[in-house]
Order: structure tokens, then sequence, then C-alpha cells
């Protein structure tokens, strides 16, 4: 082998040189005519020689339905000229995806399917002018399995090459036969639906070390599907066999692995001497049983990205650093294109696929133009090259050359996103799509954080639990993650935060947790909790262990919890533990309260996931009782709810806002943010104004600024360092664009003839001395008012209880700010059975706050039931 070397390459005169230089044998052809044409597959005409491979992008749903971006993609496809568009990895099974977003068919997404191949012929007819042929490959991911981005391996046979990256034990079970047998089932049923779709075939996945793949080297496997070679091909054979029988609407294809460099025995299409030298008697004796059986068209591929990325696929830099490449890139593409010319010429009836030629950018298609005149094969397929510039084949085709500015610089960030589990595309050629997708897919990657937690000093005093305001024991949580250990991870978290993702999510970590890690002292690089807590809940989630652990017997008492915001939520779970039984009562129709309804989707999507998550085992069992739509003071009176259960819980939101006067164009600021999350705000006006200096201000702003608004201020009364919103927040608006306006207090409001806002009346500041709220009071400066121009005034100035909300609580007594009062370090009220907590009580702070607070009244409502002269003893 040749040393690696990047690409310097400016004329084809370059590139040949460089060839002879490494004895390197390819077949360059400067006459590109041969790749405009067709080539017929099973009765399906392809309008040239240009296939896109299978190369996934992760962006479905949770339930395997294409999303958006998988829509963008295939539309990009079509029109961009290629004849074969070999649709990515799609999943028979969920627990065979590799990625939560991983494509996955079934009765509940054939549906979205059918959309995305309508959409795709329906785009290579308009701008392509030519139909295209469509393959749908259908996977089980195998030992790559990732179906709630942890690894759930499901393995053929025991490779002590590939076992210890995975972690896996010598006694780590395999699939048995029985398993394999039900798969065959699963992959037919899987071609129906496919057939359903409109595709014109289906792909079984046998490449890249999937199940389907590994069967292909289980030498050492017993059974009917290990050992020799007819057992180890049987699954293949017999799954693409039945697929031709039994939907016949469809024809078959495979896109094989033909060499992986692994070790024998471990290894499929090696040399049992050297890993590195391909063996192809099993691979061609292969190709021609897949011939005998009907598949017409036979996708090639080499190498195993997860293992040796290098052998297949040659890299220019990788830009994780993962991995350095062994030998010189044109030494990858001439095995790749030696290895497809043989397959090609044992089968020469059969179209073959092609591949690896990515690195050679803008000159490529000169090798594939001789490759396809020395019939080395058939069809030419782009992968990487096809997410970096899916206009290749049309810039081809149409100018006879490629823009090198476009080209994929096989840089492997696709390849990373991917191990990442994010979405994935070009990272530089796509850059406002992917760049972003790439930085976050690296910021949630598992490796990564692992890496992170690791740098956890344990302190003795830990700053950082003393910062949370839910006291977790972060040092303790930050092991067992760095261990790998979600379950008890996740344990760690719930105990003393029973609503961690959301928290996860709404929480000023940087002024929490994160604000008091002594990193940020030692180096400024706090390790990162949030990130870390939200990889762990997400992935507590989709493996169902966050449902609420319910006592085997009842207590027989029974409380109400009004209000379903963090508190209330967070006061039901830990009853329902203590073996309550809990009636939830809300005015809405979504729990969640405050984060759900109002903070932003950029922010936070929703509660109904791990909401749902938690509550549903007491919900089962019918110890939770959820009352919505109902509402204190109207359908429910506490004094009702005082008379039919043994304690109550008040966990009301602050739902009346301050205002400095009313007019048309004045809106309140949690009611512009409920519509705007709603989807149901109008559009914005050019001018807004926003008052307040807080996180709702701030939000208000922020999404007022993404609806459309063109010049969005936020005006406040104190100093930029008075200003309560988080620092996080604060630099989210201003990158954004927006305008801040300090030392400025709003007075009222300047209308029109039809009463119409049309600005705020406002005088400058200047800061006195400290008021009650320990910042500098502002002082009006005299002769210093005007008039703000503003077509929507946005007000954000807080909350409080409503007075009809204060008459709807009897008995209650409340404090000189007009909150709940409680006793001191309790959450009893002046009535021995209510008990409060979260905004009515705090004034509105942040949700873990809230949680604490629930939490902590769930004790005392606990201890008040069992006390000697509670109710009911």
């Amino acid at each position: 082998m040749s040393a690696h070397e990047r690409f310097h390459l400016r004329s084809l005169d370059q590139v040949r040189s460089l060839c002879a230089e490494l004895s390197v044998q390819l077949p360059f052809e400067e006459d590109l005519s041969c790749l405009a044409e067709p080539v017929e597959i099973a009765g399906c005409s392809t309008p040239n020689r240009f296939a896109v491979h299978p190369m996934e992008g992760f962006d479905s749903d949770v339930e395997g339905r294409p999303g958006d971006l998988s829509f963008r993609r295939y539309r990009r496809y079509a029109a961009g000229g290629a004849g074969l568009i070999w649709v990515e990895a799609t999943a028979v099974l969920h627990e065979a995806r590799s990625n939560p977003g991983q494509f996955w068919i079934h009765e509940g997404s054939v549906k979205r399917f059918r959309e995305l191949v309508d959409m795709t012929r329906r785009t290579a007819r308009e701008e392509a002018g030519q139909d295209v042929v469509l393959i749908a490959q259908l996977t089980h991911s195998g030992r790559y399995s990732k179906p709630t981005g942890i690894p759930e391996p499901l393995i053929a046979h025991r490779s002590p090459i590939l076992d210890p990256r995975h972690n896996l034990s010598m006694d780590y079970p395999l699939v048995t036969d029985e398993y394999l047998d039900r798969l065959q089932d699963t992959f037919v049923s899987a071609a129906r639906l496919a057939a359903q779709a409109g595709f014109d075939g289906i792909d079984i996945k046998a490449c890249h070390r999937y199940l389907v793949s590994e069967l292909l080297a289980s030498h050492t496997r017993d059974g009917k599907y290990g050992g020799s070679f007819e057992n180890r091909t049987r699954f293949l054979r017999e799954a693409l066999q039945r697929i031709k029988e039994e939907v016949p609407e469809l024809f078959i294809a495979t896109r094989m692995n033909a060499y992986d460099a692994i070790d024998y025995p471990y290894g499929w299409g090696i040399s049992r001497d050297d890993y590195r030298v391909p063996d192809l008697e099993e691979p061609l004796r292969l190709a021609r049983d897949l011939r005998r059986i009907g598949v017409p068209v036979l996708n090639v591929s080499i190498g195993n990205p997860y293992f040796n990325p290098h052998f297949g696929r040659p890299f220019d830099f990788p830009v994780a650093g993962a991995y350095t490449p062994e030998e010189h890139p044109l030494e990858g593409v001439a095995r790749f294109v030696s290895i497809v010319r043989d397959i090609q010429q044992a089968i020469p009836d059969i179209p073959v696929i092609g591949g690896g030629y990515t690195w050679l950018r803008q000159f490529m298609p000169y090798l594939a133009a001789g490759v396809v005149r020395a019939r080395s094969a058939a069809l030419i397929g782009q992968g990487r090259g096809s997410f970096a510039y899916p206009d290749s084949v049309r810039d081809i085709l149409e100018r006879g050359e490629m823009d090198p500015r476009k080209c994929c610089v096989a840089c492997s960030g696709c390849t990373q996103i991917m191990r990442d589990g994010g979405k994935t595309g070009c990272v530089v050629r796509d850059s406002e799509i992917y760049g972003p997708q790439y930085r976050l897919a690296r910021r949630f990657a598992v490796d990564r954080l692992q890496e992170e937690a690791r740098r956890c000093r344990d302190c003795e005093l830990p700053t950082c639990t003393d910062g949370c305001p839910a006291h977790v024991e972060v040092p303790s949580f930050l092991k067992a993650f760095a261990d790998g250990d979600i379950p008890a991870a996740y344990a760690v978290l719930r105990r003393n935060n029973v609503l961690p993702e959301m928290c996860g999510y709404v929480c000023p970590s940087s002024e929490q947790c994160e604000g008091a890690c002594v990193e940020t002292v030692f180096c400024e690089r706090p390790i990162p909790i949030r990130d870390i807590q939200l990889v762990v809940c997400r992935a507590a989630r989709l493996q169902g262990i966050i449902g609420v652990a319910l006592p085997p017997h009842c207590s027989g008492r029974n409380v109400a919890v009004v209000g379903g915001g963090p508190a209330g939520l967070a006061c039901v779970i830990r009853l329902l533990e203590h073996g309550h039984t809990v009636t939830l009562i809300d005015r809405g129709t979504h729990l969640g309260g405050t984060p759900d309804e109002i903070i932003p989707d950029t922010r936070y999507g929703n509660a109904a996931a791990e909401v749902e998550g938690i509550l549903r085992p007491a919900r089962d069992a019918k110890r939770l009782t959820l009352r919505p739509r109902q509402s204190l003071g109207r359908q429910v009176s506490l004094d009702g709810l005082r008379a039919d259960y043994d304690a109550v819980f008040l966990a009301l939101g602050l739902s009346e806002s301050t205002s400095i006067g009313r007019a048309d164009g004045v809106v309140d600021a949690l009611d512009f943010l409920r519509e705007a999350k709603a989807g149901t705000t109008a559009d914005m006006p050019p001018r807004v104004a926003v008052l307040g200096g807080g996180n709702t201000a701030m939000d208000a702003a922020c999404t007022a600024i993404r609806l459309g608004a063109r010049d969005v201020f936020v005006l406040y009364r104190r100093s930029f360092a008075e200003m309560p919103a988080w620092h996080e927040e604060r630099d989210d608006f201003l990158a954004a664009g927006g305008h801040l306006l300090i030392l400025t207090q709003p007075t009222g409001y300047e209308t029109d003839s039809s009463g119409r806002c049309i600005g705020v009346r406002i005088v400058r500041t200047s800061l006195g001395e400290p008021d009650s709220s320990s910042r500098r009071k502002p002082v009006p400066v005299p002769g210093t008012e005007s008039l703000f121009a503003a077509d929507l005034v946005i007000e954000a100035l807080g909350q409080g209880l409503p007075k009809e909300m204060k008459a709807a609580l009897p008995g209650i007594t409340f404090t000189r700010k007009g909150l709940v009062e409680t006793g001191a370090d309790t959450s009893r009220t002046a009535l021995p059975d209510v008990f409060a907590g979260g905004d009515i009580v705090n004034g509105g702070t942040t949700a873990v706050r809230g949680i604490a607070e629930g939490m902590a009244a769930a004790e005392e409502i606990h201890k008040y039931l069992l006390r000697a002269d509670g109710p009911g003893t």
C-alpha cells in the first residue's frame, strides 16, 4: 500500500500520471456518451446509466414515516437526472432500525411511502423529463440495531473482532433459527407493502455487516443458517425467492457485500491468509445463484463503514478524526472497480452497479465511462456524491462535465452524523441544512458525552448538586452514564426530579447545575450536564423504563391535584409512588402547563411523550383519574374537593397578566405564545415592541422574529445587568437580530381614531438605589418623554392570580404580592387539608423549582394522610 494522500488533482492528465506512478489500473474514457444509454431491468428501463445508492438520511418520524427532509432529498435526486434511485435502507421491524430516524415500513407508514414514491416519479417527469426506476431497500440492522438510539444488537454469530467494539460478552445470545424463519415472513410482508407503495423492485440489504450480510460470514454458526455456503446464503436466497413468487409485481434485487475485509472465519469474500486480499470465490458463486433465482440487477458494495471504512469508500479527511486511511485513495478506487468487474464478467447478462468513484470528484465521469465501455459494470452508483451533488447527472449529460465546487470532498461528515444518530446529508455542500445537523448530532453523540461525563471530579460536596433546585446527585448520574448504564443514570435523576426530560429542555443549566460546575473555574468548560440528561431521558423513555413504580396495594387515600403543570405533575407522581389514588384536574386538554403551552417549539416541543410514559401504568391500574377542561371556581369548587378527597394540592398557574393599558394591537405575551405554538397566530407586522425583560419577553420577541417581523424591539426599564431573563435567552434574542432598548420605561399607549395602537409612550430612566428586588430602581428622567412607534405591542410585564380565582379559594390567605400563602418551609395553606406549590406560591420561576415544590408537597401530604389524627384513622 502507498501512503494516504489528499485530493490535489487539477486535470485528467494528472490523474492518469498518478495512477501510473502508483501502478494502479483504471480505465478512463473522455467520451461520455455511453453514460446516457438506457439499461433494461426486468421490464423497466432506466433512462441513463446512473444510479443513486441507498444513502440513509435518518429523518423519518418515530413511526418510520419519511419526513420533510426525506421528501427534499428524493425530490433533489429525481430532479438531478439519475435514472435509477435505490431508496435508502428501510427497516422491516421496529427492532431492526439502526437509528430512531431510520425508515420503517409497516401498515401505519405505507401511505407516506406511497406519497414519497409518487412525488419522486412526478418530479422526475416534470423537472428531468424522464421516468425513473425505484427500488426499496429492506433491511434488518442486526448488530447495529439502535431503535431507541441505544445499541440493542441482534447478532448472527460471535466475532472476537467485532464483538469487543460493541461491548458484547462471549456468551451474548445469537438470533435463533426460529427468529430467522419468522424474519423471512417479515421480509415478504414488507415487500407486499413496498408494492402497495408503488416501488418497481425491492432489495434485501446484504452489505456492511447488517444482519443478512453477517449471515454470509457466519462460518462459526451452527444450524441451518450457518457453516456451509448453502446455509450461510440460505436466508438471502430463500427470502428473495419467496418475494419473487408471492409478490410478483416487484422485481427482486440485493445490494451485496463482495468483500468485507474482516479476518477469516469471521469475514466474507476474503483470503483465509490475509484479510486485506479479496477472495471472490463465494461472492461469485452467490451472484450466479442469485441470477438463477431471477435477480435482474445486482448492486455491489465492499467494506464495512463501521469497522474499516477505507476499504471500499476512500476518504480524504475524516472530519471527526476517527481514523486515517491506510492506503492511497486511488488504490481503494481500483480495488472496488476490480471487484465489481469480476462480478459483472461472471454474470454478463445482469446489470451490475458499481461504486467507490466519489473520491475522484469531477473526474468521476471519465472513470465511469471507461468502466461502462470495458463492460466492468453496467450502472454507475453514487452515494456520498449524490448527497453532495444531487444534480451531477444532469450536469454530466447536458454539459459534459461536473462542477468541482459542487463535488463531494470525501470528508466523512455525513457518516459521522449517521454514527451520532442525527439527520444526515452533506455537511459541506448542503451546509445550510446539514451544518447545524452535524453540530447538533456531535453535541448529543453518546460517545462524546460519555467522554465529557468522565471529566467529572466527583466532588465531596458537589457544587453542581447545590446549583440544581432539585438537588439531583449529579456526580452519581454522570458516573452511571459514563459506564453506559442508562437505567441507573435515569434512576438517579428520578430520585430528585420526576420530570427530568422536561427540565433538560426548559431549565437554565448555565445558571444552575452547569453554572456551578467546578470545571467552569478550571477551564471555563463545564460538563454538559443538560445534554447528558436529555440523552439519558430520551433513551430511558424509548426503552420504556420511565413508568411510575406503583406499590402493589393502594393506601385507600384519595388526593385531588388541581393543575397539570410541573408542580402538579410532580406531586401526582410522588403520591402515586406512595400508593395513593389521585385525581388530576386541569383547565386544558393537555398536561404540561406553561412549558407545554407557552415555551416555543424551538426550545421545547411538548410534554406528551414523557408525561404519558410516566403516567401510563397508573392510568392502566386505575389509580389515576384525569379530569381535563375543568376549572376551579367553575366546574369545580374547593369546598367540594375538600369534601370528596382526603387532601387537595393546588398547583394553579398565574393566568392574569400585568398591563399598562388596553388597545387594539396590544396583546398579552402568554396568549401570543400560546397561539404561536398552536399555529394560529396571524402574520407578523413589520415593527413589534415587546415590553418586559424576563424570559417570557425574550420568548415572545424571538417568536415574533421567527414568524416574520422585520424589527423587534424589547423595551426594558432597567439596565442590561438587571434583566431577569437568563443569559442564554438574551443571547438568542440578540443573535436573532433583535433590538434591545434598556433604561426605557413604557407608560401607556397612543391610538389612532379607530382605537388602534400606533405606539408606546415611553420615558427614559436612570438607576437609583436598590429596591425590594435587590436591583437598582428605575427613576424616570423628566423631559425625556416620547412616542415609540409600533405596529404590534406584546406585553410581558408579569403575571398574577386573577381576582375570580382568589374568590374560588375560600379560607386561603394570600401574601402582600397576591400569591397563596403557605407556612415557612411548608406547602400547607391556612386550611389543614389543602396544600399549594408552584407558580401560585413562588410567583413563577423555573420548571425544576416547581417540580421540587410539587415533590416536597407530596411528601407532606403523605405524612399528613398517615398521621394518627388524619382522615380515615
